[in-house]
């Protein structure tokens, strides 16, 4: 299979009332060749165009991490990739992130804090995510900048090898550290990052004060 290759790939695309979906998904199968593309919605798909490769499934209950977790089940091929639908992320770091688990990872993230600017997130959600990212660190010895990216590339096999509980922003962060657990090599990498299009749904407040205690769970499993 050569490197422009992606028919190993499927790229699921977690949404909720996302205006950028089509977007997303259309940057995705001209960066990917071949690629598959799994669009799972809360709310409304913003997607209806009927192609080869597309599949549009409907979330059953609710939060990221249950999305990720009912798509990943529908995922036949060897490598599964997350990107969410906002647009905020470049599709061709993404490719980048394939790419490296073709090479041999088993999990690769993207670090956004090297070239984040104030209107694609504000400062007080950095501060958060560095503390979060420091948190994850030091309790797990992952060396993460970025632990709350929603860019990944993961192999399949390894994912299905471990338990996924988290339903909401969390799924994040378990599998940043039950990767680790199981000592399967894990990457991270600079990727761009940019203004969303549409209602901005950053985590606040109570939303992050959660995931910094779902930090200290995963010591007990």
């Amino acid at each position: 299979m050569s490197a422009s290759d992606y028919s190993d790939t499927t790229v699921i695309v977690p949404v909720r009332d996302e205006p950028a979906t089509g977007k997303v998904v259309n940057q995705v199968f001209k960066s990917m060749p071949g690629a598959k593309v799994l669009v799972i919605y809360k709310g409304r798909p913003n997607i209806s165009a009927k192609r080869s490769g597309l599949i549009i499934v409907a979330q059953r209950g609710s939060g990221k991490g249950t999305a990720v977790i009912q798509a990943a089940r529908l995922v036949k091929t060897p490598i599964m990739c997350i990107i969410d639908g906002d647009a905020t992320y470049d599709v061709n770091d993404l490719k980048k992130a394939a790419d490296l688990v073709k090479g041999g990872a088993d999990m690769v993230t993207g670090n956004r804090m090297n070239k984040v600017d104030s209107r694609a997130m504000p400062g007080y959600i950095r501060f958060g995510n560095r503390v979060l990212s420091w948190t994850c660190n030091r309790l797990y010895n992952t060396h993460l900048i970025d632990s709350q990216t929603g860019l990944r590339a993961i192999r399949k096999s390894a994912f299905d090898k471990i338990e996924f509980k988290e339903t909401h922003f969390g799924i994040e962060t378990e599998m940043a550290v039950k990767f680790k657990k199981k000592n399967f090599k894990l990457v991270e990498i600079p990727i761009n990052y940019y203004e969303r299009i549409g209602e901005t749904k950053h985590v606040k407040g109570i939303g992050g004060i959660k995931l910094f205690f779902t930090m200290f769970k995963f010591l007990f499993e």
